[in-house]
């Protein structure tokens, strides 16, 4: 079940190496929360199409909230092995 949905939504993703193609630059999209995991799906044509990270994987997650920005999260997500 979807607990809570968030449009306009921008990812970004960092310290990779190396950094897949479909993982470069700003992603705009939109978010699902449900009681296991965070489902990111972009918007339009992007190489990466939707991100799930499950609750589990997620490390270190902290919200920052600077004073002239947007709030958001930041952490760490843990490839799961095997997984695609």
């Amino acid at each position: 079940s979807v607990l809570m949905t968030y449009d306009h939504i921008e990812i970004t993703f960092s310290d990779m190496e190396p950094m897949p193609e479909a993982f470069k630059g700003t992603k705009k999209g939109s978010v699902f929360l449900t009681p296991y995991r965070v489902i990111f799906v972009s918007k339009g044509k992007d190489a990466m199409q939707s991100f799930v990270m499950p609750f589990y994987l997620l490390k270190d997650c902290e919200i920052k909230q600077p004073v002239f920005g947007a709030n958001y999260i930041k952490g760490t997500v843990k490839a799961e092995a095997g997984g695609m």
